[in-house]
């Protein structure tokens, strides 16, 4: 497990402090780092100009006023920061996210200007893609820019400055479980492989917003229940198999129903029913069937018992 920032240029010794978030916790600083932080933030360019014009200054110097801009927004400093030889490296867009979503789409348009594609990779060669799930602007800005939405972090985590997997369902599984349906569609539309994973799953097994998973059974609102199931019919009318079996290194639940199950969802089990699901094929953590009574959700074994009786 590395720094955050390990991958900056080091240039000189005391270079190694500005691989993390917080120089001065691990190592001096010159006199100038206050004042020129400040002013990354809070401006004015002025001072980081006179700074920038007067100090010899490393590009992993740069590259901490760089982050300290970019969470505060400041796009000019930005741009002059850039141009004056900050680096941007695997890290370094995460930090757009803190800041509105006017200012994301005009700091992404610049970096674009210095290299910077949504394709670029993080560690472990994880794209963005995924992260703009919840903001229809955004997603639409990095398709738009060329997203590509198969790529993303390698399956098995093994360099982690290496490229992205080429067949993954990172941002389509995203969508599924935190985004709306439309944006779903929007990957689906941008060329997402269904077959590279399990979105129906995610979708299947989308739990409320700060639910524990492990604080008993889950027991979602009917709205929360019902969201999903818009974007479990987009999926399946594009080619979803409601039975797919995930397969994994993992011990996993491995059908989209038990996912359900789990979740407390009733509505999407039944969803899932009436399209064909087999709440009784056995995965590595039993069958859907199964688990409802080891869980004791008697709406969900009643759904199964009504709607699975006909079929199986």
């Amino acid at each position: 497990m590395g720094s955050k920032y390990d991958d900056l240029p080091m240039l000189e010794r005391a270079d190694i402090i500005f691989i993390g978030e917080n120089p001065k916790s691990v190592g001096l600083v010159p006199a100038f780092f206050g004042p020129f932080e400040s002013a990354c933030q809070h401006g004015p360019l002025s001072i980081i100009q006179s700074i920038v014009s007067s100090k010899n200054l490393t590009p992993a110097f740069l590259h901490h006023g760089l982050t300290r801009a970019l969470r505060s927004g400041n796009i000019e400093i930005v741009r002059y920061l850039l141009v004056s030889g900050a680096p941007i490296v695997r890290e370094t867009p995460s930090n757009i996210f803190f800041v509105t979503l006017e200012q994301q789409i005009a700091l992404f348009e610049l970096f674009t200007q210095h290299g910077w594609t949504p394709n670029t990779p993080g560690y472990y060669g994880s794209t963005l893609l995924p992260r703009t799930v919840n903001s229809l602007p955004l997603l639409r800005w990095f398709i738009d820019h060329g997203a590509n939405p198969n790529l993303g972090v390698q399956k098995t985590t093994h360099d982690r400055r290496g490229g992205p997997d080429t067949s993954s369902c990172a941002a389509l599984e995203a969508a599924a479980v935190r985004g709306g349906v439309e944006a779903v569609r929007m990957i689906l539309d941008a060329g997402a492989k269904i077959q590279n994973g399990v979105p129906l799953h995610y979708a299947a097994g989308a739990r409320s917003p700060g639910a524990n998973p492990r604080a008993g059974r889950a027991v979602p609102s009917r709205e929360s229940d019902t969201s999903r199931i818009p974007i479990m019919a987009l999926l399946v009318d594009r080619g979803a198999d409601v039975n797919q079996r995930e397969e994994s290194r993992h011990m996993v639940p491995q059908y989209a129903i038990v996912h359900a199950v789990m979740a407390g969802a009733v509505e999407r089990v039944k969803w899932l029913l009436e399209h064909g699901a087999d709440p009784y094929i056995r995965g590595s953590w039993g069958s859907a069937a199964e688990h409802a009574r080891t869980s004791g959700n008697e709406e969900i074994i009643k759904v199964i018992e009504e709607l699975a009786t006909e079929k199986y």
